[in-house]
């Protein structure tokens, strides 16, 4: 790997960004092409940061068109021959990059990604099992990863994982693959695209690789939870998006079973929390609203 196209979509999240843009320069890699897309952050702050990081691209988006949608913008004129999609509340470790060239050759037809951990230390898990009946809650995905003999997971001691879908927040994808996968997929405006190209990645024979050696800081939430109005949206897309990816990749009974149960499981989340929170009360009313004008 000679050179790598880094993409990152931002919306109004200039804080962490400048320390995400602040940590790809100090790899001190000249192989480095950096792309951001601002999804219309509607701000004075855009034209500072381009004045500040004139060797990066800009593209500025005169709507919030989603993650998957920028994230393909940002491909379409990425030059180098594997693309980092990179989220702008992450923050690279010394030599992160460098240490990835010397591990990607070793996983040829794969899309890869690094440990994570949080702003308090703690590991972030950007990775995990395919949503399914074992899966569809949060408590049930716990659980899972609780088990001693889920090896495949919770093994640190080896060099990597193969879970089966890792983060978009750091995924790294060769552009022949990206390209032959018809890249992102647009249906999901934001969360559970990563699962999906993931899954059918896999579909074709590729491998999925989580690197336990290597890893960056993700300040999660700082993109999607920076005001009520943002983090009702993105909440609500979280719910929306697991059911787009249930309806794309089941179907049968197990695809009416498993959307009974994880429309279930949220509505109930939402009624029992709703007296206590206005934001639970905003999602619960998003959310029937999307049931009702989607037709889930």
């Amino acid at each position: 790997m000679s050179a790598l196209s880094i993409i990152i979509v931002n919306y109004k999240s200039w804080i962490v960004l400048e320390k995400c843009l602040e940590s790809i320069i100090s790899q001190n890699n000249s192989d480095l092409e950096v792309i951001i897309i601002d999804n219309d952050s509607g701000d004075k702050e855009l034209n500072k940061f381009k004045k500040k990081y004139t060797k990066f691209t800009w593209i500025s988006n005169t709507k919030n068109i989603g993650f998957s949608r920028a994230c393909n913008q940002g491909a379409k004129i990425a030059k180098s021959g594997h693309y980092l999609f990179l989220n702008p509340d992450t923050e690279l470790e010394k030599d992160c990059l460098i240490k990835l060239k010397t591990k990607i050759s070793a996983f040829p037809n794969s899309i890869i990604s690094i440990m994570q951990i949080g702003s308090n230390g703690i590991n972030k898990y950007p990775y995990g099992e395919f949503l399914s009946l074992k899966s569809f809650n949060g408590i049930l995905r716990f659980l899972s990863r609780s088990v001693k003999c889920n090896c495949r997971y919770n093994d640190y001691k080896k060099p990597f994982l193969k879970p089966d879908w890792v983060s978009g927040s750091f995924l790294l994808i060769d552009k022949k693959n990206f390209y032959n996968l018809s890249g992102w997929d647009e249906d999901y405006w934001m969360y559970y695209e990563d699962m999906d190209l993931c899954r059918r990645a896999k579909n074709i024979g590729m491998d999925v690789v989580l690197l336990n050696n290597i890893f960056c800081t993700h300040h999660h939430g700082k993109s999607s939870r920076i005001d009520l109005k943002t983090t009702v949206k993105t909440k609500t897309q979280l719910i929306k998006s697991g059911l787009i990816f249930i309806i794309k990749h089941y179907s049968g009974l197990y695809q009416k079973i498993l959307k009974f149960m994880f429309i279930g499981s949220n509505l109930v989340e939402l009624l029992l929390l709703c007296p206590f929170s206005r934001k639970r009360r905003l999602i619960l009313r998003n959310l029937i609203f999307n049931l009702r004008v989607e037709n889930f």
